[in-house]
């Protein structure tokens, strides 16, 4: 291991193979860190947490400290951090631990998180996440595998985020986002499908085609809720994409897994 002098490292703490530890970090008891993980310089890691194998984390990120919640404000109730494989954490990052409220604070493998961003407690982000600079996620946001999130945005607690989704610049999200889409605007709104991005991940032409048609079933009116003719629609439009899966769980998302209206979003037409 490579250790700078400067830092100061609980001894309880566990750190794996060939680890990089740069000037001026500190790491507490509780801290497990994998192989090959670099700390750059000046990063604060404390509480129950878990860094993943080949990750880097860039100076000045604080990761597992005590959440903000303020029902919660003990230390030893916090439920901690588990942070995947060789992901990227840049500048003055901040993700807090978790509350007794869940199983603690997650993120996936091969994740960016961008200068800047704060992941509060209890978020959940599936792998290949990409959170830009600026971007502000509250407690309890849950983000699915594949989404990007442009920077200077803010996403309510409680909100999730479907996979292969993208969100805008300065985007002020509100309720969920459903999966394979683009929402932008304050407040964030639905414009049309991620197609750059599905294409990217090798969806086809036919995906591409069954996943607009559930969303302009859902999405047809200016006024836009997600009732009354958008769901006589959308029970039409499962018959005719039952056979492809990106359409059905664009379907399973608003019916099933979202908690904050998915379609209680005004459409700019």
């Amino acid at each position: 291991m490579n250790i700078h002098p400067t830092s100061i490292i609980h001894p309880d703490a566990r750190l794996g193979a060939d680890v990089k530890i740069g000037p001026f970090c500190t790491i507490g008891s509780e801290v497990t860190i994998g192989d090959r993980v670099e700390l750059v310089s000046h990063v604060v890691i404390e509480g129950k947490t878990e860094i993943g194998d080949d990750t880097i984390i860039y100076p000045f990120a604080v990761l597992g400290v005590m959440s903000q919640d303020l029902k919660f404000q003990k230390t030893d109730t916090m439920t901690g951090l588990k942070i995947g494989k060789r992901n990227k954490i840049r500048e003055y990052v901040t993700v807090h631990s978790g509350t007794p409220a869940s199983t603690g604070t997650e993120i996936g493998n091969d994740c960016q998180i961008m200068v800047n961003a704060h992941v509060a407690h209890d978020c959940k982000l599936g792998n290949d996440v990409v959170v830009g600079n600026l971007v502000q996620l509250a407690g309890h946001v849950e983000v699915e595998d594949f989404v990007i999130i442009s920077g200077c945005s803010a996403v309510h607690q409680f909100c999730r985020i479907g996979r292969n989704a993208f969100i805008g610049g300065i985007t002020g999200i509100g309720t969920d986002v459903p999966p394979y889409a683009i929402f932008e605007g304050r407040p964030g709104i639905y414009r049309t499908i991620n197609k750059v991005g599905l294409l990217r991940h090798g969806f086809t032409n036919e995906d591409l085609m069954a996943i607009h048609k559930v969303y302009s079933a859902v999405f047809s009116k200016s006024e836009g809720a997600m009732g009354g003719d958008a769901t006589e629609n959308l029970k039409k439009v499962r018959r005719e994409v039952s056979d492809n899966k990106y359409a059905m769980d664009a379907i399973d998302f608003m019916e099933n897994r979202s908690k904050r209206g998915a379609g209680d979003v005004r459409v700019l037409r």
